[in-house]
């Protein structure tokens, strides 16, 4: 049911989307948002800081979008939160001195500073990839592509990123079990 209500606002966006149009397929993102929240705390789902921030984000750009009546802003919503994740690793390896990847991951795998730094600076690039791509598409594809980049393509090469990542993660653990 978790699953189900992660997915929820995307797949309403999506369904809206193509029964009427953008801003009323906006309108029904930020309820699936909301929704989301409430049925995850109704169901004693864990919420994270993610859980929390990107309601708000879908709820800015969407505000945005419905009193602008200007889709730009619900286009503009995806980079600016694959740009703000990008701003977040990058600032917590260089002002802080964390590598967020590793506090994630690192408690289960062992591997060397040096595969969790380019696991860092691989989900950074991948993010400002997004991001730019994202507004490349927003900016000179159709709305209907773009609305199929955002709810398929994203998805699509998200999930690939994340396998290639634990493809990798699985490589340099078994060396470092070799190592051993």
């Amino acid at each position: 049911m978790a699953l189900l209500l992660e997915y929820l606002p995307i797949i309403a966006f999506f369904v809206f989307y193509k029964m009427a149009d953008i801003y009323v397929a906006t309108g029904v993102l930020m309820a699936g948002a909301v929704v989301q929240v409430i049925g995850l705390k109704l169901l004693k789902h864990p919420l994270t800081t993610r859980h929390w921030v990107l309601p708000l984000v879908v709820m800015f750009f969407g505000s945005l979008t419905l009193i602008l009546h200007d889709d730009w802003f619900i286009k503009m919503k995806v980079s600016a939160i694959y740009a703000a994740i990008a701003l977040f690793l990058i600032g917590s390896l260089f002002l802080k001195k964390t590598n967020v990847i590793r506090s994630l991951r690192g408690k289960d795998i062992k591997l060397p500073d040096l595969i969790w730094l380019r696991l860092t600076y691989a989900w950074i690039l991948f993010c400002l990839v997004l991001a730019a791509l994202n507004l490349y598409i927003a900016e000179f594809w159709s709305q209907e592509a773009w609305v199929n980049f955002k709810v398929f393509g994203i998805l699509a090469v998200t999930f690939l990123f994340v396998l290639g990542t634990e493809l990798y993660i699985h490589k340099h653990t078994e060396e470092e079990e070799t190592q051993d």
